[in-house]
């Protein structure tokens, strides 16, 4: 998947000095690498034992973010835990309540940049850390699919504005810049078609949060349309074995199984 961040531009001394990497490696989870380079939050990460800057701090409970700044360099950002909520500049009293008591789950603004000219972003509320969190819709890739249900343009741009979209098979999913899978669901398990390099990526997701406000447990996934869809993987797995692929699905189910509990989902591919 395309990301608006390369690895190779990750500011790797913030990082290390936050603990985060060392040696080459990075002491975070594939998945939260995942989100801090498509822009979006980091899970709640706990550091301990810091000295930054020569301030000596115990411990630091926080989500990171990755930026871009006018220079066209790559910035961390630290999301600590506010006392009270850090109002966002582009929203009316009335919007930032109605995003922190969960009566709206986005708000769609219009924001200067220039020259007479303006950006869509779409703000969320974190209340995990007090944060409003602005992202642009334009920089979101929506799913082609969806257990194995073809998206149409207007559920795909209902998806990159933050909007509830639901699928036939009653499914629904929303995605989420505060959000380190950056997709909620009322289903804790999903299949996602994406394109990738060229051809179809499958995104296996499971223990996906629940949508923002809805009180309801959550399904366990394993709705027709997931297993449609995963008998597709299963038919891409037959192709790339006629082909003598050397990976084929059922390979990376091997590390789906091992593996999906740090990161959240696994990716397969079929061309």
């Amino acid at each position: 998947m395309k990301y608006p961040i390369n690895e190779n531009e990750m500011p790797l001394n913030e990082l290390e000095k936050l603990g985060l990497y060392k040696d080459g490696g990075f002491s975070i989870s594939p998945e939260n690498i995942d989100a801090l380079l498509a822009g979006r939050r980091t899970d709640m990460l706990s550091m301990a034992g810091l000295n930054i800057d020569g301030f000596a701090i115990r411990q630091l409970d926080a989500k990171l973010s990755l930026s871009r700044g006018e220079d066209g360099t790559v910035q961390l950002n630290i999301h600590p835990i506010y006392r009270e909520p850090q109002w966002h500049p582009l929203l009316s009293d009335d919007e930032e309540k109605a995003l922190i008591a969960g009566e709206k789950n986005v708000v769609s603004k219009e924001q200067e940049i220039g020259g007479n000219k303006k950006k869509k972003v779409i703000i969320e509320y974190d209340d995990l850390t007090r944060e409003f969190v602005a992202y642009e819709p334009d920089e979101v890739q929506a799913p082609i699919r969806v257990n194995g249900e073809e998206l149409s343009e207007k559920q795909q741009e209902a998806f990159r504005n933050g909007e509830v979209v639901e699928l036939k098979d009653g499914t629904k999913i929303q995605h989420s810049a505060t959000d380190n899978k950056g997709i909620r669901s009322d289903s804790k398990r999903l299949i996602l078609s994406v394109l990738l390099d060229g051809g179809i990526s499958y995104l296996v997701f499971r223990g996906i949060n629940n949508l923002r406000g809805r009180l309801e447990p959550q399904s366990e996934g394993y709705s027709e349309g997931y297993n449609r869809a995963l008998s597709d993987m299963m038919m891409a797995d037959k192709k790339l074995r006629e082909k003598g692929n050397e990976k084929t699905v059922q390979d990376l189910a091997q590390h789906l199984h091992d593996k999906q509990e740090s990161r959240g989902y696994t990716r397969t591919v079929a061309r």
